[in-house]
């Protein structure tokens, strides 16, 4: 396993509510990895709070998990972090109204399971193909659906920064879960809106295929910087079948 990763505050906003996670994770026989991003929402007090929460339970708590691949478990296991959120939230009426999407894979031998809240996204990038692995939780993708607008319109709609869930609003949460294999030639790529709204799809799909992880990760966040930065850029870049180097 190969990853490189980093988070920048953007050009214009003056805190960065995003986390991120890159870990191992020792479970009874068995090792896997799990690679997440966290984006407080900014309409809400303590964004950062909120993805920070969601990360450190994660990264303290994912290893008693006995099957990363079973629906349900996974269910329970996003809405206890849900559940540590509204307490966070309730304790402090600072914090009161705190939220964030969280995008989690964990890869468990040749497979994948990815546990989706939000509009954070993870994308398999290939030779071949950039390849969006999650739905987005938001206005304009229900629109998509829906066909009252296509994708190219919804890239420009005023509303496509309004999600339609997060962890954090209410006492339980609808997750989406996939599984997916892992492919041999493949790069996989785990990001906050930051990137994906200031960079095209083709765009990252250079990036990614001219440049080793950690040349990628920094040139990904400079690009959209470069383009605007109009809000916090996250990335976390990996390969699955290259030998363990991390970068930051």
């Amino acid at each position: 396993m190969k990853c490189a990763y980093g988070s920048n505050v953007g050009t214009q906003r003056k805190v960065n509510q995003d986390a991120y996670l890159a870990a191992t994770i020792k479970n009874i026989d068995r090792i896997s990895y799990v690679f997440a991003v966290a984006d407080g929402l900014g309409g809400h007090r303590s964004g950062e709070i909120a993805s920070q929460t969601a990360v450190d339970f994660i990264k303290n708590n994912l290893s008693r998990i006995k099957d990363y691949f079973d629906a349900e478990e996974m269910m329970a296991f996003v809405n206890d972090i849900n559940l540590e959120l509204k307490k966070v939230s309730d304790d402090e009426p600072a914090r009161l109204g705190m939220a964030t999407t969280l995008t989690m894979c964990i890869v468990d031998g040749d497979e994948m399971c990815i546990c989706h809240v939000g509009d954070s996204r993870t994308y398999l990038v290939s030779d071949k193909e950039i390849l969006r692995l999650t739905k987005d939780h938001s206005l304009v993708q229900i629109l998509v659906d829906e066909g009252k607008i296509t994708q190219a319109e919804a890239e420009i709609h005023p509303q496509k920064n309004v999600i339609t869930r997060a962890l954090g609003t209410d006492s339980s949460v609808n997750v989406d879960i996939y599984r997916y294999p892992i492919k041999a030639d493949a790069k996989y790529l785990v990001c906050s809106d930051g990137l994906f709204n200031m960079v095209s799809d083709e765009t990252i799909k250079k990036i990614v295929n001219q440049n080793s992880l950690e040349e990628g990760a920094k040139l990904l966040i400079d690009t959209a910087n470069k383009n605007g930065g109009k809000d916090n850029i996250t990335v976390v870049l990996f390969r699955p079948l290259e030998g363990v180097t991390d970068a930051q």
